[in-house]
């Protein structure tokens, strides 16, 4: 019976799913191959651990300022959009290439950070629209198992293209992969028809609301409630710690490029092989909040646990307990926010992009803070740890 239903499951997904699949798949290749390096790059040329904060910082800036005033445009002009984010994340890459000095940190942050809004929030958008409640948690989990599942290799390989040809050649590859990626999508013509049919119509009924003495802000906050709010800004701290704690406390440790990418590697298996079967049970179970509290609170804890870490060993142990407990919380904060919008889910995207950009730098500030005050950056993880600790309070 179960074999009987996962068979089908699979053949679904691959119908309804399989291109949309591709397109991530072709993004994850690129950004886990190499945007897992970044940082640590810069501090091969010389950055320090201050000027990498401000360079994640500028991405959600620049994020958080295309989510605010220009939704409306990204989602109205759909597949522009995402062939627009393809185009800007193989310019991140050529960028990292050829720019030095502050150019190099204050640039290539812009291009990322206007990919991570104009192609997420369209493609977001459009896995909304075609995944149903019955079968949502299932089917997002599949989504959000790419990065993961993909992750499993491609840092160990990234790693490995440096050791043998420098970053150079690891840049060039992801921004061939994006280029690929932009090919595939125009060849397939993935976009061109729920571009018409499905998205503008029904997104853009209600999406921008006044705000008194500003300019128009495409977010409608109101739609959700206090809790989730709060659980996906303390997700987006999080996160924003993690992009600059991840790689370079794994480099750190490891002492080479080579030896850092099996630690991030080592850290997808732990997110990887969870995220889809917890999908599956969640949507016989209904009950996707618990799934939430329980990842959140034993995530928090092995957060902890890593912020003491004193010794490789000690270190990438607990870090892959942490990211396989982070793992669960994204996809299911997800899930929660489309059930609980079933009638305005249209507008759920851009609230939680926006929220979790403020949150990314909210945790990004904090770093440069700890930073300047000379505290250590593992330290910088008892924020981490504390945000997720805040998730447990949605119902």
């Amino acid at each position: 019976m179960f074999q009987s239903q996962f068979k089908h499951y699979v053949i679904e997904l691959a119908h309804r799913h399989g291109n949309l699949i591709a397109v991530q798949v072709f993004v994850a290749l690129a950004n886990t191959f190499a945007n897992s390096f970044a940082l640590i790059y810069l501090v091969r040329q010389g950055a320090s651990y201050l000027e990498c904060s401000i360079f994640v910082l500028i991405t959600f800036i620049t994020s958080i300022l295309l989510v605010s005033f220009a939704s409306r445009t990204i989602v109205k002009n759909f597949s522009s959009s995402i062939i627009t984010a393809l185009v800007c994340l193989a310019g991140y890459y050529l960028l990292l290439m050829v720019l030095h000095g502050w150019l190099l940190i204050l640039i290539p942050p812009v291009f990322f950070g206007t990919y991570i809004v104009t192609f997420w929030v369209p493609y977001n958008v459009l896995i909304m629209h075609i995944t149903s409640r019955a079968k949502r948690g299932a089917i997002i989990g599949s989504y959000f198992l790419i990065f993961p599942l993909v992750g499993v290799l491609t840092p160990a390989i990234g790693g490995v293209v440096i050791l043998l040809s420098g970053y150079q050649a690891l840049f060039a590859i992801a921004a061939v992969l994006a280029v690929a990626d932009t090919a595939f999508i125009l060849g397939k013509k993935v976009l061109r028809e729920v571009k018409y049919r499905i998205i503008i119509p029904e997104l853009l009924e209600s999406l921008k609301i006044n705000v008194v003495g500003l300019p128009h802000i495409d977010v409608d906050f109101k739609v959700v409630d206090w809790r989730l709010r709060v659980a996906l800004f303390a997700e987006g701290i999080q996160d924003g710690i993690f992009w600059i704690f991840i790689p370079l406390v794994s480099y750190e440790f490891a002492k080479s490029e080579i030896a850092a990418g099996g630690f991030l590697s080592l850290f997808a298996v732990g997110g990887a092989v969870m995220t889809i079967a917890l999908g599956y049970l969640s949507d016989r179970l209904k009950d996707r909040a618990s799934i939430v509290r329980i990842g959140a609170a034993f995530a928090a804890v092995s957060v902890l646990v890593a912020s003491s870490a004193t010794n490789p060993a000690h270190y990438v142990s607990s870090m892959s307990v942490a990211c396989f407990w982070i793992a669960m919380v994204p996809s299911f904060l997800f899930t929660m926010l489309l059930d609980k919008m079933e009638k305005l889910k249209k507008k759920g995207v851009i609230v939680r992009e926006f929220l979790l950009d403020s949150g990314r730098i909210v945790g990004v500030l904090a770093t440069i803070m700890l930073l300047l005050l000379n505290v250590q950056l593992t330290d910088v993880m008892i924020i981490a740890g504390t945000a997720l600790a805040t998730i447990i309070i949605v119902k």
